[in-house]
Order: structure tokens, then C-alpha cells, then sequence
């Protein structure tokens, strides 16, 4: 029987639409590996982390089919910062499927703080007086996601707010071709899938997710008593600080979030300030409460570009890298 890996990495992807799982997986690991891709953001050197060089095992969970089947996103543009990013983004933001509406008082009340809170990042004006530390290149004059064309905004937000919705009161989706899935319990069981294929293939796991993708690992984590052990949680533009997300992600009984000891040893959170997604609330140690010694480390680390929500911009950054390094060579 061959021998384990040391190592076995399980991503997360977040909102919206994406490439089949085949390609998507090729971006991450071109964004991941590639030398340092913005050297005027990030001072050089900044090498690319090679997870085949690290012995590290790749795992991908995918999850954007159960909202948008096999209808794939197809321009890559946003991924390798080339010219048309806000056309990349529209087409990737088309609307899901008419579905099932917040009824109750507590739903409609946690999709209108949602998007508020989102809404509030994400606004039309320039920004006044000096150009933020962490604005990059092209974007001294703006706020957060300034550029967006407000129909355009409003549906990031409005999809940010149902996914999770979606999500965190496990309701029924419906895709356009009539399947139909509990969106909690399906998403929980993809993850925890996934996580025990790492487990058997390497010694130890490290999960790095993105965006909503957050969410379902830190769900699986604290509620999944099935979760095998994970080494390193690292979180990338997370929407976790919200405290309507946080409502929701409770473990039965308990007052607040707190770290997921039981199964987790360490939690890494890195976050761009000028991030829509995370923006509002975007340093997550002072939610969830320590337990022990265990408590998240928060990264303040910002890239660049118009829309600072991007995988492979996170993947750049020289603090993300050294954490992951630090992560696989532990």
C-alpha cells in the first residue's frame, strides 16, 4: 500500500456561477503557483507556492452545480487580470433560477441586514480625500467596488444574500432542469466528502476556502460531529463577521461562535478591507470566541484590481503564501 502524503489541501470555492470543477481547479492551482503576478502590490520576491513540489495532495469542493447545473462560466478573464473584468463578472453573476422566498420574519429580517450590510461596503461615490494605504493600481479614487454599475452591484449583493439564505435555512433549491436539493444538508455532505478522501490520503488536512465557501466549512467544523480532524483553516474574504451569518451557524445551546476546537487546530483569516464580501465586518477573532489557546489569527493583507473578492488576488499575497508554507512545512 502506498505510503500517505504529509499533506492534502481541500479548497472551497464561493458564490456564484464557475467553471466546470476540471477547469476551475487548473485556475486556482495557476493562481497559487504562479511567481508574484502584481510585483507593485507585492514586494518582490513572492514565489509561487507548487503544491506537486510541496507532496501536498489537492481535493476540490465543488458545489456551484447545485444552483447552476453544467452551465459553466466560461471567460477567465477575472482570474488572470486581463482587460473586460467587469463583463467577466455580469456574465458570471447571471440571476439563479426563480426558488423559494424568505417567508418568515426571521428570514426576511436576515436577507435584508444581509444585503444592508453588503450594500453599505459597496458604494456609488468617490471616495473623499486622500487614496486609501491599501488601494492598488487604477484605484486611488474609489471606494469599495465604486466602478460597479449599481444593476450590477445589486446583484452581487442580492446573490451573496440568497446563497446563503440558502444555506444557513437549508431550503429546497430547484435548478432550472427540475433537481432539486436540501442546499444545507447537500453542501455539508459534498464537504465532508471531501475531507475524509484528505484524510485518508495524507496525514494531515488544511482547508482553504473562499467567500461562502467559508460558511460551509465553518459549519461542517463546529456542527458536523462526522468532520474528520483539519489541521489549518484558512479563510479568504469571508463573510463570517456578519452576525446574522453568525446567528445562524450557532452550535445548539452555545451563546455565541467560538473556534471549532474539537476538530480544528488552527484558523487563519486573511481579509482585504476594500473586499465587498467581507468588508463590514471582516477581522473575525473578536467573534468567535477562543477556546483554550486556540483563537483566530486575522490577516490584514490587501491586493488590488477593481473587485477585491478575487481568488487568485488573494492567492498572490505574500502573507497568504508564508501562512500556507508555514501551514504544510508545520
Amino acid at each position: 500500500m502506498p505510503s500517505k502524503a504529509k499533506n492534502a489541501i481541500v479548497f472551497i470555492h464561493g458564490l456564484a456561477r464557475k467553471p466546470s470543477p476540471e477547469k476551475l481547479a487548473e485556475l486556482w492551482l495557476e493562481g497559487l503557483g504562479r511567481d508574484n503576478p502584481m510585483p507593485t502590490v507585492f514586494a518582490p520576491p513572492n514565489a509561487g507556492v507548487q503544491l506537486d513540489l510541496e507532496g501536498t495532495e489537492a481535493f476540490f469542493n465543488y458545489y456551484a452545480d447545485v444552483f447552476y447545473g453544467e452551465d459553466y462560466e466560461t471567460d477567465f478573464r477575472a482570474y488572470r487580470e486581463r482587460e473586460g473584468l467587469e463583463i467577466a463578472t455580469e456574465e458570471a453573476l447571471d440571476d439563479m433560477a426563480p426558488n423559494a422566498e424568505p417567508t418568515t420574519p426571521r428570514e426576511i429580517a436576515f436577507v435584508a441586514s444581509f444585503e444592508a450590510k453588503l450594500a453599505a461596503q459597496a458604494v456609488l461615490t468617490p471616495a473623499p480625500g486622500p487614496a486609501p494605504a491599501s488601494a492598488g493600481p487604477g484605484d486611488a479614487q474609489f471606494e469599495i467596488a465604486a466602478w460597479l454599475p449599481s444593476p450590477l452591484k445589486r446583484g452581487i449583493i442580492k446573490k451573496a444574500a440568497m446563497e446563503a439564505f440558502y444555506f444557513l435555512f437549508d431550503k429546497e433549491y430547484t435548478r432550472p432542469d427540475g433537481v432539486s436539493f436540501r442546499v444545507r444538508k447537500e453542501l455539508r455532505d459534498r464537504l465532508l466528502a471531501e475531507l475524509h478522501k484528505a484524510s485518508a490520503a495524507a496525514d494531515r488536512v488544511i482547508v482553504v476556502s473562499h467567500s461562502m465557501g467559508t460558511i460551509v466549512a465553518y459549519d461542517v467544523l463546529r456542527n458536523c460531529p462526522e468532520c474528520p480532524p483539519v489541521d489549518t483553516l484558512i479563510t479568504l474574504g469571508s463573510p463570517l463577521g456578519l452576525e446574522e451569518v453568525q446567528d445562524e451557524l450557532k452550535a445548539t445551546g452555545a451563546k455565541k461562535v467560538d473556534f471549532p476546537a474539537e476538530r480544528l487546530a488552527h484558523w487563519v483569516n486573511v481579509y482585504d478591507p476594500l473586499d465587498p464580501i467581507c468588508g463590514a465586518d471582516p477581522k473575525l477573532g473578536r467573534d468567535y470566541a477562543p477556546v483554550g489557546s486556540k483563537q483566530v489569527e486575522d490577516i490584514r493583507e490587501s491586493n488590488w484590481g477593481k473587485w477585491r473578492h478575487t481568488i487568485t488576488h488573494y492567492f498572490a499575497g505574500t502573507l497568504f503564501r508564508a501562512r500556507l508554507l508555514q501551514a504544510l512545512k508545520a
